[in-house]
């Protein structure tokens, strides 16, 4: 599946697409590809969306459906296979090289594991000029930059989840609980609910991985 352009957008529609995303389906512009990540194609159904690629196993989309996009492209998957359909449908969009923001749509809600995995998808592609982040209905997930701000997000919650042996962080600005020569350890949860104070926050970290966890609302 070629780009179009150069730099674009992608939406993956997982199995546990959410009624709504943080930024809003109904801001999904033209230029933006859609993938539907196996029984994802229902959501985008719903939604009157137009998938750019149909990709996974297609184990649990109903024939039915996916009988009505048939002039779409497929990459069909066996059942038997190492990868989950969503990190099949992630390694694709990085191997195309010409998407600068991706966003899984998914609620989290459904089986831990799953959920999870899609963590350590995210955590395998940190290097990748991609960004990507998964959106929920509430949530937006993902891992931050060595120097990272923050819009727009004042009152909102921020947790940061360590990824790595430790993350430590130069110093922070709009937090309501400042991150200056802060070290977290894998097994703490100090970085739990902290809170963006500023419309203009900011994080400088020196080490580590670390998982952003941005709640709008609780």
């Amino acid at each position: 599946m070629p780009c179009a352009k150069p730099i674009q957008r992608v939406f993956l529609f997982t199995n546990h697409a959410p009624q709504q995303i943080v930024s809003g389906y109904e801001n999904i512009k033209q230029s933006d590809h859609i993938i539907a990540v196996d029984s994802g194609l229902e959501r985008i159904h719903e939604l009157g969306l137009i998938p750019s690629l149909i990709i996974g196993d297609l184990d649990s989309v109903n024939p039915t459906l996916l009988a009505q996009y048939a002039h779409i492209p497929v990459a069909k998957y066996s059942a038997q296979k190492n990868e989950t359909d969503t990190e099949l449908a992630i390694c694709s969009c990085v191997e195309m090289a010409c998407y600068d923001e991706l966003i899984i749509c998914n609620d989290m809600q459904g089986r831990f594991d799953h959920a999870l995995a899609i963590v350590q998808n995210l955590l395998q592609h940190t290097d990748s000029p991609t960004r990507m982040r998964i959106e929920t209905a509430t949530q937006l997930l993902y891992f931050i930059a060595e120097s990272e701000e923050f819009h727009n997000r004042q009152g909102q919650l921020l947790s940061l989840i360590p990824f790595s042996t430790e993350v430590e962080f130069a110093s922070s600005v709009g937090l309501k609980y400042p991150l200056d020569g802060v070290r977290i350890l894998a097994h703490q949860s100090r970085g739990i609910s902290n809170e963006i104070s500023s419309d203009c926050a900011q994080i400088v970290k020196l080490n580590g991985k670390a998982l952003a966890i941005i709640t709008i609302s609780n």
